[in-house]
This record gives structure tokens, sequence and C-alpha cells, in this order.
């Protein structure tokens, strides 16, 4: 299957960034340079390669790192030319197709120079992100709900995935905490009453019932879905959002929109037509 981002196009536009392609493709002629200097420093090109470079010998290999300051244990590594590619699409598949700050966060934490601009044109150039980004988007909350107390008040929306089934089953169901923003996932076959409720309940089983459960006004919760909950949970009281307005499901929408991108491109990047 092929990747996201053409490796061959990603560099070929890698190099049009002149100053930090410099970066990338000289660290060959530094690594050399701080070697030299560890032997003998004695000009002040070895004292300024010591100052920002050091080496690290890693199952007989040596790395250039950053220099670690007393006290320091997280290595940060130089990454080559040769391995810029390899790293971004393995960080970024590993994420999930997470955005720029995630993308960031997890590089920066063990590579030294992988700029902000290098991680955008690797973005610009991801397939599955582009599809992403280009979906319509969701309406924003407006007024957001408070929430004081655990179980105080729950949403509970589905996932259509016909487009990309697990065999038997076409549903996620997507159950949040509202104020701890916990989620709770179920696969469904269908949107019938007998299965939903028998998923909601065993929720309820685990985490309590809640005060309120907001849901959407789709057909999955129907009239029939509302009596059977409320008939088997007589304290619960079902909240509705209005149809075709989603400021009250903010937090559900957001949910089911990244479970079902991450989901998508889990399965495309691993060429597999299953998610259980």
């Amino acid at each position: 299957m092929d990747t996201a981002v053409n490796r061959d196009l990603f560099l070929e536009k890698l190099n049009a960034l002149n100053e930090q392609t410099i970066v990338f493709i000289f660290l060959q002629k530094i690594f050399s340079e701080v070697v030299s200097a560890k032997i003998e420093c004695n000009t002040p090109l070895d004292y300024r390669r010591l100052k920002r470079f050091d080496v690290l010998k890693i199952n007989d290999k040596e790395k250039l790192i950053a220099p670690l300051k007393p006290g320091e244990t997280n290595i940060q590594y130089y990454v080559t030319n040769e391995e810029l590619y390899s790293i971004l699409h393995e960080t970024h598949t590993r994420i999930g197709h997470g955005g720029r700050i995630r993308m960031l966060k997890e590089l920066q934490a063990k590579y030294k120079n992988i700029t902000y601009e290098v991680v955008m044109l690797y973005l610009n150039l991801c397939k599955q992100c582009q599809m992403k980004y280009s979906a319509p988007k969701k309406g924003i909350v407006v007024k957001p709900m408070v929430s004081s107390e655990l179980n105080s008040r729950c949403q509970v929306d589905l996932i259509d995935l016909q487009s990309n089934r697990d065999g038997e089953y076409k549903f996620i169901m997507v159950y949040q905490h509202h104020l701890t923003k916990f989620v709770r996932q179920r696969p469904l076959k269908t949107k019938r009453a007998e299965e939903v409720v028998h998923n909601v309940l065993s929720i309820f089983l685990t985490f309590g019932a809640p005060a309120i459960l907001q849901s959407d006004n789709g057909r999955e919760f129907s009239n029939q879905v509302i009596s059977q909950i409320c008939a088997m949970c007589k304290d619960v009281e079902i909240v509705h959002g209005k149809p075709r307005h989603s400021q009250t499901q903010g937090s559900v929408e957001r949910a089911n929109q990244n479970i079902q991108n991450m989901l998508t491109a889990w399965m495309n990047d691993n060429d597999r037509n299953k998610y259980m």
C-alpha cells in the first residue's frame, strides 16, 4: 500500500528550504569535526562544536546528540537527511495522524534539529491529513455546559462506519463523561433499539447511571430506546440536542470526529479492514 506522503516529493520540497536543508545535509561533516574536537580541542571552531554537539555510542554506532547538562537524562539526537523522512513517517503514523502540535511535541522530545517548518512540510503532503482537514466543520460550542460531579451528565452518540465496516460491525457507540471527558466505545452491528440499550446499560452497570443522558435526535435514539432506558433507570433524565444544531453535543461530536479520523487512518496505513 502507498504511504500517505511520497518520499521523493518530500525530499524535493525539503531541498527548497535552503536554510533547513543545510542542517540535515552537513551533519556528517559536523560529526567528523566533533569527533576530532573531542580528541584535541584547539581552535575556536572546536570549542563551538563541543558547545553545541556531542557524540554518543549506541550499539557500536556513534550518533550526534545535543550535549547533556548536569542532571539531564533526556537525550536529543540530530537527524541526518537520510533519516528524516522515515522518522517523520513513523512518528506521524504512530500518533494516528495527529496535528502539528502533537507531532512537534513527540519529535522535539527526542530530536534536536527537526523544526516547525519541516513538520509542516510533511503534514501538508500527507494525503490522509488533507482529507481530514477538507471535511465539513462541525458547529462550534458557544455556551459550554458545566458539570461539577461525576455522572451528573454524560453524552452518547453513534459513529457510522458502514463504509469501513469490520465484518458485521458497522457502527461505534461513543459514551463520554462530560466532567472528565473519559470516553467508552462499543462496536455495534446495527442501530436497533435493543442493541443500543444493551450497550448503554452495560456501561451504566460499570460506572453507574448518569443524572442526565445527552443525545442527539437521530433515529438511533428513538422513542423506543428512550422508553426502554427510562423504564430500567427511572432517575435518568434524557436530554436531546436541537435538530441540526451540534452546540450541545460539541464535546462528543469532536470525540467522534477524532476517533473516526484516527481509526480510518490506522486502517488505511496498515491496509486492514478490521478495527476489532
